[in-house]
């Protein structure tokens, strides 16, 4: 086999363009392309005669733009490839977008299809590097067929693949001459301020002749390179997939937009419409090996950087933001890494400001096209430069990461993710969020299709933690986590007067019996609350920590909790939510007025329905809770409340009883409900709110609720 060469350019730049105007009743230009400094690969395979085809930027396609090119001319000396063809305008809708392009824009990329390099046997690597298909295992979505490639004589595979049943269209009264400049130059990102995705019934759906239109496919990679033919099939229908053909190596099983214009005078069944792709080996930039899960899956910047490469990340940031306050005077709100880059983005006096927006606005815009510190790289003895080669692998708009001292403000994080930035890396010891911001990032990482990744360096632990369900955890703990089902939560106090080895005998107990199947949630502060952490990390069960600002009491936050999220001071209700919703079976501990209040809490939230209804464990080894459990009794005696909710409570004098309590209602809660005397009307209303408020709270979708 060849050696694998990177067959992709970076992007050239239009040099001329002459706008002529109209030509059978499409926007027409003339454009000249540029792409400099080519790899010997390319320079070699281009003066060999190698194909090699051209692929305008898929924001450029996705909005109706066909690019054709007639020649080329190559500078071997200089290393330069310049083209000569043109621009055409095939969105009705969009008759002077051509205006929008200036010279020194970024267009496209090129890529040599190196005969040599083009996977012939597919069924060789469908279980291996490459997954393809609405159900991968299944194969279904697409067909392997064979052909005689014209430049080797051998026999090889490719894929058909079927759209998928729905289409974005572009939104006409959000059409102006700023958005779709916004598209030309920040690329396909700025689309979705433009576009709606659609359903579409794909058997009763046509595409009319002189139609655009931009569909979807499912695909995977591993280390290929996919090449979409311009030709769809059936080839009689004359439907062509336009220029924007390249699909890169590590890819996820995002879907890939096609744009479709068909050329031909009839209608074609959108069902019957196939788009063929050619596979081509690609240089892997991995240093880590290549897993299934991961390619289907996608790859992490956690999956790809050891705690060596990120501290010479956090090294490059503090270089450049020395050298930058020393040179130019002002601040560093942080930097941008992308494959083979670093692009700095100055912090403005006023953060909150519109200034600081356009800064960062204009800062992105240089992501694709220059590196501010190449110095930097060099100085970093190649170690930073193989790490941002690895970024690449992320995939499309995953593929740049901001890295700061801290996590930016929720608007700063708004400005980034509109322009494709969605990973955050910050090397914060122990951050404090507001209520608004956790929420914030809950959203931003557990919606269908997740749109940001919220990472933390920490460096007393030398660990990388990512935000998972509302704590910051190592990415391997979320199996852990997800195992879980009954979840524990302690509360109790924080001071060494309380005695505690009632509550620890009954973890102990616990976890014989229910192993990983539990896990334990505290205040992540001292008392109870490390005590329990300490016993469920000694016995392997995931415990995790809602900590709270509270240093002028004494509580400093614990650090050796699985997950851990640090609410600021003054967010006490928001914290005890925050436990309650993670939660499933509350345990009262010896405790003191925070404890009360805790107890109160939960009681209140069984009356409102919003958990389970659960039996409240009360660790009463001296009797400090009969007093509660009985005005509990009177409140129901007086009809003030509901009168099932005194028995919930379930005092244990030991653990044996505790113990005894919980394994009756988890094995057979109905038995249990009955046998105490819970309506059952009230029980099933209490699991389905619970269900509800769990999701929208901490995004969990199937929590155990005792059904």
């Amino acid at each position: 086999m060849k050696e694998i060469a990177s067959i992709l350019t970076q992007d050239g730049q239009l040099v001329a363009i002459d706008k002529k105007g109209q030509q059978d009743g499409k926007s027409v230009a003339s454009i000249r392309i540029k792409f400099s400094g080519l790899r010997d690969y390319t320079l070699a395979a281009l003066k060999e005669e190698k194909p090699f085809a051209f692929s305008i930027r898929s924001g450029h396609a996705q909005i109706g733009i066909s690019s054709e090119i007639f020649s080329h001319e190559l500078d071997l000396k200089r290393k330069k490839l310049f083209l000569e063809g043109r621009l055409v305008t095939l969105n009705h809708l969009l008759t002077d977008v051509l205006d929008n392009f200036q010279v020194g824009d970024n267009i496209g990329r090129l890529v040599v299809m190196d005969p040599e390099l083009r996977v012939e046997d597919i069924y060789h690597f469908l279980h291996k590097r490459i997954f393809v298909g609405q159900a991968i295992e299944a194969r279904e979505g697409f067909d392997v067929r064979e052909e005689v490639d014209p430049h080797t004589g051998r026999i090889c595979h490719y894929l058909t693949i079927d759209l998928l049943p729905y289409h974005y269209v572009l939104e006409q009264e959000a059409l102006s001459r700023a958005s779709i400049n916004r598209v030309i130059k920040e690329g396909r990102v700025a689309l979705n301020r433009l576009r709606t995705r659609l359903p579409l019934a794909l058997h009763d759906s046509f595409l009319q002749p002189k139609q655009f239109f931009v569909g979807a496919i499912k695909i995977s990679l591993g280390d290929f390179v996919a090449i979409i033919d311009p030709q769809t099939e059936p080839e009689e229908g004359r439907v062509n997939h336009l220029p924007a053909g390249i699909l890169d190596p590590f890819r996820t099983v995002r879907d890939r937009q096609v744009e479709l214009y068909n050329y031909g005078t009839k209608e074609v069944p959108l069902n019957q419409i196939k788009i063929k792709i050619r596979f081509f080996r690609a240089n892997n930039p991995l240093s880590v090996p290549l897993e299934k899960e991961k390619i289907q899956y996608g790859y992490h910047l956690y999956d790809l950087v050891t705690i060596a490469d990120l501290e010479n990340i956090f090294d490059a940031l503090k270089m450049i933001t020395r050298r930058v306050k020393k040179e130019k005077g002002y601040g560093m709100l942080g930097i941008i890494l992308s494959k083979g880059r670093i692009t700095q983005i100055p912090k403005a006096k006023d953060q909150r400001s519109e200034a600081q927006n356009e800064i960062i606005k204009n800062r992105i815009a240089k992501v694709s096209s220059s590196s501010d510190d190449m110095d930097i790289l060099k100085a970093a003895n190649g170690d930073l430069e193989r790490i941002l080669a690895n970024l690449s692998v992320m995939g499309g708009i995953s593929s740049k990461v901001f890295c700061a001292p801290v996590f930016p403000s929720d608007e700063i994080i708004h400005i980034f993710r509109r322009s494709g930035i969605r990973t955050f890396l910050a090397d914060q010891e122990q951050p404090v969020f507001t209520e608004e911001y956790i929420r914030r990032m809950l959203q931003l990482t557990h919606s269908e299709v997740p749109v940001c990744e919220f990472l933390r360096y920490d460096r007393l632990s030398s660990k990388l933690l990512t935000f998972y369900h509302g704590c910051f955890m190592e990415p391997d703990d979320r199996q852990r986590f997800n195992k879980v089902k009954y979840w524990l939560a302690f509360y109790g106090s924080h001071t060494n007067k309380a005695d505690n080895q009632l509550m620890m005998h009954f973890i102990s107990q616990l976890v014989e019996i229910f192993g990983q199947k539990m896990g334990i949630v505290h205040g992540g502060g001292p008392g109870l609350m490390k005590e329990s952490n300490d016993l469920a990390r000694k016995n392997n069960i995931m415990s995790l920590g809602v900590g709270i600002d509270l240093q002028d009491e004494a509580q400093e936050a614990l650090r050796t909790c699985d997950g851990f999220i640090c609410y600021r001071s003054g967010a006490r209700l928001a914290r005890q939510h925050h436990i309650e919703k993670m939660t499933n079976l509350p345990i009262i501990n010896t405790g003191g007025y925070g404890t009360t209040e805790e107890l109160a809490i939960t009681v209140t939230s069984l009356k409102l329905n919003e958990n389970p209804l659960v039996p409240v464990i009360l660790l009463d080894p001296d009797e400090m809770w009969e007093n509660a459990r009985k005005q509990f009794e009177k409140i129901a005696g007086n009809e003030l409340g509901h009168e099932f909710i005194p028995r919930l409570f379930r005092t244990c004098r030991t653990a044996e009883e505790a113990v005894t309590e919980l394994v009756s209602f988890t094995s057979d809660p109905s038995s249990w409900y009955k046998e105490h005397a819970i309506p059952i009307a009230i029980v099933k209303k209490a699991r389905q709110k619970a269900r509800e408020l769990r999701y929208e709270a901490l995004r969990l979708k199937n929590p155990e609720v005792f059904a």
